[in-house]
């Protein structure tokens, strides 16, 4: 008996070494397509978690930058030559108060729409890439880089110079200068 059970494990040694083997490949199989689907997931959300961190930080920078630059808006600054362009560029200093009377009466005369007018002048930059000026305008507490054709408000620019912006509603014409003096005539 022990013969047939030698002539029967020599018989079928290969197909029994071979369903062993098929085994063990599909079971190591199955583990590294399960690792390689955790590893997948387990990237994909860090980087989800990364990316939102990023978008908030970018969101965040954004938000202290237009508060700096709605900061600096109500300060006077000496123009100096820009940064970036190396031109140089003029920025809006508050008017003095006071000084002559004819000076105060205008002042006192303007004062009344100044006062409720969200539109301020920032800074005037000459850019020499397009050979034409560009003008910083606050609305509120908004900052805005405008060109001739453009709108603020109610308003349309009509003409940038050196040191003033003109601008155009449907009912009144505006001046604003760099250096204050602004003024509104009606059409």
């Amino acid at each position: 008996m022990r013969t047939n059970n030698i002539k029967f494990m020599d018989k079928y040694n290969l197909l029994v070494s071979a369903c062993v083997l098929a085994a063990i490949l599909s079971v190591v199989s199955v583990c590294l397509i399960r690792g390689q689907k955790a590893a997948f997931y387990s990237t994909v959300n860090t980087s989800l978690q990364v990316s939102e961190g990023y978008d908030s930080q970018f969101i965040d920078l954004v938000n202290r930058l237009e508060d700096e630059l709605a900061g600096r808006a109500g300060f006077g600054y000496a123009g100096q030559k820009d940064p970036m362009t190396g031109a140089t560029r003029a920025v809006a200093e508050r008017p003095a108060a006071g000084g002559g009377t004819r000076r105060a009466a205008v002042q006192a005369e303007a004062g009344a729409w100044t006062a409720a007018d969200p539109v301020r002048l920032t800074a005037i930059i000459f850019d020499n890439g397009k050979n034409a000026f560009t003008a910083v305008v606050m609305n509120g507490e908004r900052s805005y880089s405008v060109e001739v054709g453009d709108r603020v408000a109610d308003r349309r620019v009509t003409k940038i110079t050196t040191s003033e912006i003109y601008m155009e509603s449907d009912n009144y014409r505006y001046v604003y200068g760099i250096l204050g003096g602004n003024s509104r005539t009606p059409k």
